[in-house]
């Protein structure tokens, strides 16, 4: 038998073509390259249905070969952060419109209340603590308070917001205390803590992404003090203030010293929805978040008593590794101390001496301890005691979320195409924003793979293989059936083969006659003259149905969709799996010339998706013809989107209309859109592009026509 090249020609094909060069084996023994798994049962489970992580799954450190690698990967995961908080596109910075008031001396350090807007009509409330020493510019400390009782006026012996913002002050810090959303004087706009929806994270909505936002204001505020020197700005906080401190330092550089306190962990992320939103954490944990900090000063503190017990050893190796690849090992340490959850004294006093050196440039605080302080009435800290809101104050959830709600659509509307150079752009962001949401990076889905499982048959005159398409990189195992030509029959036009990958709504199982054997007159079409059809059960679907028997049904872990994808966006992610693989996969004597991807039905709008993240993300995207089953959505419904398309943050990057514009330049076939779906940004984008290779049909279009339009030359 000569040798088979397989990493070249498919495996089934090379295996077909060789046995026929073979004098009368291949008859009687199939070669063991037909199939990677003979027995069902032996087959690996795809990932996607069972042990799946939420927050107190124990995550593993990851390490990286080299700073280009890590800083690939930060970059990318500050993307993601800013998408989980609604923070993407970023939203308009309106004036803070800061009131300062009711000054209090005090022995070393001054105290005042303070309130501004974040967003028009929400008010970030809380105290500044400055110097007595009024000369030359302090350093600014943001001090998110955590889940503490009683919030920023906190003040027992496991912890004291009060103590840490005067002693931080006394050393000569400009030091603000703000309020966690419904806390305390914020508690008067929010009643509670705990908010949110389903249809407010359609639109990037969650209070982590208010407090985020509100954090970045906060140095926003401090860098505007004349007293602070906005090139040292440092933060720190414990538990949720903890969260808050690391989630702020990942994505606004200004912070340049950081003691996150009690809350970087391998088994515990985060118990409240203010530190766990849509997205937030695919594929990571704060571990790895926390390592976003490097090369700047990060102090790890961490205490025996709760889910920090094991930094000493595993979290604060992990993150030690990532500041090794800056040579800046001496920029990251780590304290335990021997006390349950806390921000005490002992705490304290190691933060002090960690900001005295890198905030403070001093030397000589290697043995500082915290001085006694006095304890304020509740009234003199309170910026609403005796003091009404402001008239145009948001005074509960809903006139929050509609305000945010319409701020999105400003923003939406401005970017609708309106002039070639500028929605070239805008679709490169839009279909990057939706990989985030979707969890899809093109970019670190090269492993891709097919792998057979069971043997190739002959079947009216096609090659009918069953297997999966493969993800490395999160062990994804999509259900394929793979047809093309036999290779004696295979012609070669000389415009080049193509490449079909389809989504079936009802699964690959319509593909075949009644027999469930021989391809039908859709697959045969497809084929026609040496083309491939790549057909896939996408996420949900056919035989990718997960398993009735799993312990912990899909969607019922602790905070869901902050560890896993929507089945919607499953189905997004194996659709650019199958096509990548087809994009990149190199047949005899070359590439495919073109790759269709098509959806039908409820696959409809992941294959939209799909090809927006795709056109963004890939040089060669004129390569590619979309063909979207629109399925009469209702694009002006919320509705429809958590009914029928569930993926958090979609309406913050404009829904379906602003994906099927993004399109461009791959060709578009939009059909079935029944007078529902906004065809409107796709109008606009086509004549700004190439008018010619987008077609939309408010008629479902028959498979004729379909295959038709993508013949086309």
């Amino acid at each position: 038998m000569r040798r088979c090249v397989c990493a070249v020609i498919p495996v089934v094909l090379c295996t077909l073509a060789c046995a026929r060069s073979t004098r009368g084996q291949a008859a009687t023994r199939p070669a063991a390259a037909t199939r990677v798994s003979t027995a069902p049962a032996s087959r690996p489970a795809d990932p996607r249905w069972r042990n799946l992580p939420h927050t107190d799954t124990r995550f593993e450190p990851k390490s990286y070969e080299s700073r280009l690698v890590w800083e690939s990967r930060a970059a990318y995961l500050r993307r993601q952060i800013l998408w989980a908080a609604g923070l993407l596109p970023t939203p308009e910075k309106t004036p803070l419109n800061p009131q300062i008031f009711g000054r209090l001396e005090r022995d070393g350090y001054t105290v005042e209340k303070v309130y501004f807007e974040s967003l028009p009509g929400f008010y970030v409330t809380g105290n500044l603590y400055r110097p007595k020493d009024t000369r030359g510019r302090h350093p600014g400390v943001a001090c998110p308070h955590g889940h503490w009782a009683r919030g920023r006026l906190h003040d027992d012996e496991l912890g004291s917001v009060p103590a840490r913002c005067i002693t931080l002050a006394r050393l000569g810090c400009v030091v603000f205390s703000y309020d966690m959303v419904g806390y305390n004087d914020s508690g008067k706009q929010i009643s509670s803590h705990r908010f949110g929806s389903e249809r407010a994270s359609l639109w990037g909505l969650s209070p982590l992404g208010l407090q985020l936002w509100n954090s970045i204001r906060v140095v926003d505020f401090l860098c505007s003090l004349p007293d602070v020197d906005p090139d040292r700005i440092g933060c720190t906080g414990a538990s949720g203030g903890g969260t808050q401190t690391f989630l702020l330092s990942a994505v606004d550089d200004r912070v340049k010293v950081a003691a996150p306190v009690n809350m970087i962990s391998c088994s515990m992320q985060g118990g409240c929805v203010c530190e766990n939103a849509p997205g937030l954490r695919f594929d990571t944990n704060n571990m790895e978040i926390g390592a976003m900090m490097a090369p700047r000063p990060l102090l790890l503190v961490s205490a025996t008593g709760d889910w920090t017990r094991n930094t000493p050893n595993v979290e604060y190796p992990a993150i030690r590794d990532v500041y090794r690849l800056y040579e800046a090992q001496d920029k990251v340490e780590t304290v335990q101390i021997d006390a349950p959850h806390n921000y005490n004294r002992a705490s304290r006093e190691a933060v002090y001496r960690w900001f005295g050196r890198h905030l403070l440039g001093r030397t000589d605080m290697e043995a500082y301890t915290e001085p006694p302080y006095p304890k304020e009435r509740d009234e003199d800290l309170l910026v609403w005691a005796g003091r009404p809101l402001p008239e145009d104050a948001i005074r509960d959830v809903e006139t929050l979320t509609a305000r945010w709600i319409e701020a999105a659509r400003r923003q939406n509307d401005a970017r609708r195409p309106d002039r070639t150079a500028q929605w070239a752009t805008v679709a490169q962001e839009i279909g990057g924003w939706l990989a985030v949401a979707t969890g899809a990076p093109v970019s670190r889905l090269r492993s891709s793979g097919y792998r057979w499982e069971e043997r190739a048959t002959l079947s009216a005159g096609l090659i009918v293989s069953r297997g999966v398409v493969t993800e490395d990189r999160r062990g994804l195992r999509i259900p394929a059936v793979y047809f093309a030509l036999p290779p004696r029959m295979d012609t070669r036009p000389a415009g080049g083969v193509a490449c079909t990958v389809l989504a079936p709504a009802e699964g690959t199982q319509v593909l075949f006659e009644a027999d469930g054997q021989t391809p039908n007159a859709l697959v045969r079409s497809l084929t026609t003259g040496g083309n491939r059809l790549l057909a896939i059960d996408a996420f949900g679907i056919g035989k990718a149905v997960g398993p009735q028997d799993a312990a912990q049904p899909r969607g019922t872990t602790k905070f869901f969709t902050t560890f896993n994808r929507t089945d919607a966006a499953e189905q997004v992610c194996d659709v650019v799996a199958a096509a990548v693989f087809c994009l990149d996969y190199r047949f005899a004597p070359g590439a495919f010339s073109s790759v269709n991807i098509v959806g039908t039905g409820r696959t409809g709008p992941a294959v939209l998706v799909a090809g927006a993240i795709l056109a963004a993300a890939r040089p060669d995207a004129e390569r590619l013809r979309v063909v979207v089953d629109a399925n009469g959505f209702d694009t002006s419904s919320e509705d429809a989107y958590l009914k029928q398309f569930y993926v958090p943050g979609i309406l913050r990057a404009g829904g379906l209309p602003a994906a099927a514009a993004a399109i461009h330049p791959a060709r578009l076939l939009l059909h079935n859109t029944g007078g529902r779906f906004d065809t409107s940004w796709v109008e606009l984008a086509a004549r700004f592009g190439r008018p010619n290779a987008v077609k939309i049909s408010p008629e479902r279009l028959g498979d004729d026509q379909i295959v038709a339009w993508l013949m086309q030359k």
